[in-house]
């Protein structure tokens, strides 16, 4: 089946940026040439769970019966670590208000909950925020689309998007990932004509919680690169002063500099 190799630099850069947050990753043999289709592109985080209580790496990979392969381009596994499935198209949002060819599919893997918290949920948060500072340390709360019941954002669930088939304005096909925790309840009529069979609990505080560990990553790693920036700077303004006769560090040579330059 083909891959898409735009995607697979953008999951090599992923993987990097993963790493960089203390995940593992590997990869599923063939990864780079799977998927349905090529042209799609990783503008939503598409998240979800499998609900199994063990990782079921085959069926990401092969499909079900009633639903071919590839099912993610991306597993979490129950231990939190994480495996590149798919390069290509993936069946993961399947009938929803926006397109999987425009997003990453996650399928996490292993039970539901340990007692009340979802097992892997820290390297969840941590997946997620990567993806974020991959889009160039954006929001994970920034809406991308906005005409629909429920708005998608760039971290979305599975259950934010479902929609029935026979009613593409009835959200309640799916209920993944349950997350267990505060978020926005939707019932009943929604905006734009859309409405909730039940209700659907938003994840807000995954998002939440996304958000304050990539502007956490994010500004360490601007202070750092400022420190090595101002060193730099300094190395070379005092090599410049040196030259000058009478000049001992870089400040004054600054200010001579300043001085020349109201002259002309």
């Amino acid at each position: 089946m083909p891959g898409n190799p735009d995607r697979v630099r953008d999951l090599l850069q992923l993987k990097d940026i993963w790493e960089g947050l203390g995940l593992n990753v590997s990869a599923m043999q063939g990864w780079r040439d799977r998927g349905r289709a090529r042209g799609n592109t990783f503008e939503v985080l598409g998240c979800h769970h499998t609900a199994n209580p063990f990782d079921t790496d085959r069926v990401l990979r092969d499909g079900r019966p009633d639903l071919s392969g590839p099912l993610c381009n991306v597993a979490l596994h129950a231990n939190g670590d994480v495996m590149l499935v798919a390069s290509g198209l993936a069946n993961h949002f399947g009938v929803a208000t926006w397109p999987n060819g425009r997003s990453l599919g996650v399928e996490a893997t292993g039970p539901q909950k340990t007692g009340t918290k979802f097992p892997n949920l820290d390297a969840y948060v941590r997946l997620a925020a990567g993806f974020c500072i991959f889009k160039g340390n954006a929001d994970p709360r920034r809406v991308v689309r906005d005409d629909v019941g429920i708005p998608v954002r760039l971290v979305a669930a599975h259950k934010e998007v479902a929609v029935f088939k026979k009613n593409p304005k009835r959200y309640g096909r799916k209920p993944d990932p349950d997350f267990d925790e505060p978020g926005q309840v939707m019932k009943g009529a929604l905006r734009h004509g859309f409405s909730v069979e039940g209700s659907l609990q938003l994840i807000d505080a995954f998002r939440d919680q996304v958000h304050a560990l990539a502007s956490g990553v994010i500004d360490v790693t601007e202070a750092e690169l400022r420190e090595v920036v101002r060193e730099e700077i300094q190395h070379v303004l005092d090599s410049q002063a040196r030259r000058v006769e009478g000049i001992v560090s870089w400040e004054r040579y600054l200010e001579v500099l300043l001085e020349a330059a109201r002259k002309n």
